[in-house]
């Protein structure tokens, strides 16, 4: 049930304990790990900014025998609210650093600055063919969730392949901009955030224009991002929401052929005149809700991209509105 916890798991990792947290998501809880080993005290991830979350994260850290003040490093996997929520609450008590990717600090104002939200999202809605009216109720929405949101701080970017304590980081693209794996080096295990989670395909969100004025393919990003994940040697994995799993590489697998099946379902729903986004996310999610409506449209251009990109669709622009249409053959 969304927003519940569950109670927290001593890991197979001797010294790494799963503490899932609460949410107001539908995705359900979130996943905060606390690893002992190494020479400091460690938090991967913080859970949401709410009180809820704050008192099962505190109530289980202290049944391991941690204060939040005992806290020396918040590692954070990516930059959405339910996994960084808390981590200025737990810096301003221990003084922890946070480290992370170095495009989260840019990120999180982003999504909540209005200004920034009209000029980005109207003219990407006004692109995936959303009427003005709907696109004015996305843009709303998307502020919803701004309470969660706190004065938030990165005190070390983290490079690709760089090292933090025993730890390795893989920039990994897809779900969000962000996502980053972090695999301890020795003992071949890894958090790996809402990258890759077992029986769940994380959802690429939508991008906006960058000054150059191009739109990084999420979907695509995220199926390559998989692909250089698989060769990753991991014996377990820990992920931002559900159980630990080992043989990530069927996981891939499993991810991957979900994707194609649902890339068949969008081929299959593109009429030979062409459609929109917006009409291919309408006939997609036949109960599209308005507060799912951004995610359901990332979700459907994400595929329509992925599909451009093997030529099995073409794209074109009337009116400045972007279309899709079969390839025949």
């Amino acid at each position: 049930m969304a927003g519940m916890s569950e109670q927290t798991t001593s890991c197979i990792v001797p010294g790494l304990y799963r503490i899932p947290t609460p949410t107001p998501f539908p995705v359900g809880a979130a996943n905060v790990y606390l690893y002992k080993g190494g020479d400091c005290l460690t938090l991967f991830d913080a859970g949401t900014k709410t009180e809820a979350a704050w008192g099962v994260l505190t109530c289980r850290l202290r049944e391991l025998g941690v204060e939040p003040s005992d806290i020396d490093r918040i590692i954070l996997t990516h930059h959405h609210l339910d996994h960084l929520g808390l981590s200025r609450r737990i810096r301003d008590v221990s003084s922890a650093t946070v480290i992370a990717h170095p495009d989260v600090p840019t990120q999180i104002p982003y999504m909540f600055d209005e200004s920034s939200a009209h000029v980005h999202l109207d003219a990407l809605m006004r692109e995936l063919g959303v009427p003005a009216d709907v696109a004015e109720k996305v843009i709303a929405l998307r502020q919803q969730h701004r309470e969660l949101l706190d004065d938030f701080v990165v005190d070390e970017p983290i490079a690709d392949n760089g090292r933090v304590g025993n730890f390795t980081a893989h920039f990994r693209p897809g779900h969000s901009s962000t996502d980053t794996v972090f695999v301890h080096s020795d003992e071949r295990w890894a958090l790996t955030g809402d990258h890759l989670i077992r029986n769940v395909t994380p959802n690429p969100i939508l991008r906006r224009r960058s000054e150059s004025g191009l739109r990084e393919q999420s979907l695509v990003q995220y199926c390559n991002a998989l692909r250089e994940t698989r060769t990753l040697e991991m014996d377990w994995c820990f992920a931002g929401h559900g159980s630990p799993f080992q043989d990530h590489r069927a996981v891939v697998d499993a991810t991957l052929r979900h994707i194609e099946r649902r890339g068949a379902k969008v081929l299959a729903a593109t009429p030979a005149e062409g459609a929109t986004p917006y009409q291919i996310t309408k006939a997609l999610f036949r109960r599209l809700s308005e507060p799912n409506l951004y995610y359901c449209l990332s979700a459907a251009t994400g595929h329509l991209e992925l599909l451009a990109t093997q030529d099995m669709l073409k794209s074109e622009y009337r009116k400045d509105v972007l279309f899709y249409l079969p390839i025949r053959t």
